[in-house]
């Protein structure tokens, strides 16, 4: 017998995009998928898009009275599910056909150590052409280096045990940003993940994104140290590398408001934690200030594609 499988949808305002995400959530090669919408407050037509879902059984539809935020929204998704495995993901995002019987296979072949499993993904713009691979490789017990950077990514990819997210309490609702980055770790740190080397999910960028604000890497950070500063504390290592990474975000940001002292002291501070070439780099760009800009932009990506392999 098939495990049930909850794809839990939370929309805001977004009429143009969330129909797409419940279309590919019921097209899956595998046949036990539930899909469970949560309207948290939509002024826009959205009520009117997910009443055409009304007939289907396959899908439910919850409305918030009121806008709640991200994190309170997706798990009363969570709460409602039924299934024994839970994907969350954004109603801009799109699972690709075989992502649950790829993910289910793995997931049915581990044992009680592993809470989910996540797949490589893709960002699109909104003509559909891909400007960005999503991939980091990492498997198995990611903790605690998952507080250095979120690599179980995208998070619209993962598939995990409701037990699981149960278990940790879901999502913290105090959370502003970064919620997933912190329910990723508190899995991590009780439990390990498989992972699916295959693009299986897709995201279109676009001006509305939660993570298109330029001081979205900045905020993260910080609200993961204020809430886990002890856990990463004990561990040396990563309380050097997570520090270096802040620093580094804190001189980019410095640099595009064109303060090149505070960035210099930034990239100081970052090469000191973790002495390496692209922090070294970027110190000694600093004192050209918006001409370092794209240059600095550039060697970040690459440091994040490098530190996911």
């Amino acid at each position: 017998m098939s495990a049930l499988v909850s794809a839990v949808i939370p929309t805001y305002n977004r009429a143009e995009y969330v129909g797409g995400a419940i279309e590919s959530a019921l097209n899956q090669t595998y046949d036990d998928v539930e899909v469970v919408v949560v309207n948290d407050g939509s002024t826009d037509d959205t009520r009117d898009v997910l009443s055409t879902y009304e007939e289907d059984d396959r899908v439910r539809v919850l409305h918030n009275d009121e806008n709640q935020g991200i994190p309170t929204t997706m798990n009363r998704g969570i709460d409602a599910a039924d299934g024994r495995y839970v994907g969350v993901f954004g109603d801009d995002d799109r699972w690709r056909p075989t992502k649950v019987e790829k993910q289910v296979s793995k997931l049915e072949g581990a044992n009680d150590n592993y809470c989910g499993v996540y797949t490589d993904g893709v960002i699109t713009d909104t003509d559909g052409e891909v400007v960005q691979r999503v991939e980091s490789g990492v498997e198995g017990n990611l903790f605690p280096h998952i507080f250095v950077e979120m690599t179980v990514l995208p998070h619209s990819s993962q598939l995990v045990r409701k037990e699981c997210l149960e278990a940790v309490g879901g999502f913290d609702e105090s959370f502003e940003i970064a919620c997933d980055w912190d329910l990723t770790a508190r899995l991590s740190e009780e439990y390990c993940w498989k992972y699916v080397p295959e693009v299986l999910v897709e995201r279109t960028h676009h001006e509305d994104n939660v993570t298109g604000d330029a001081d979205y890497d900045v905020r993260a950070r910080r609200q993961m140290y204020e809430k886990h500063r002890d856990t990463i504390a004990k561990h040396s290592k990563v309380h050097r590398k997570f520090q270096a990474a802040r620093k580094r975000e804190l001189g980019l940001r410095a640099l595009e408001s064109d303060e090149r002292f505070d960035a210099l002291r930034s990239f100081a501070t970052a090469s000191a934690n973790e002495p390496r070439f692209d922090h070294a780099a970027l110190l000694a760009l600093s004192p050209f200030g918006m001409d370092a800009i794209s240059s600095a932009r550039q060697l970040r990506n690459d440091s994040d594609s490098g530190e996911a392999t």
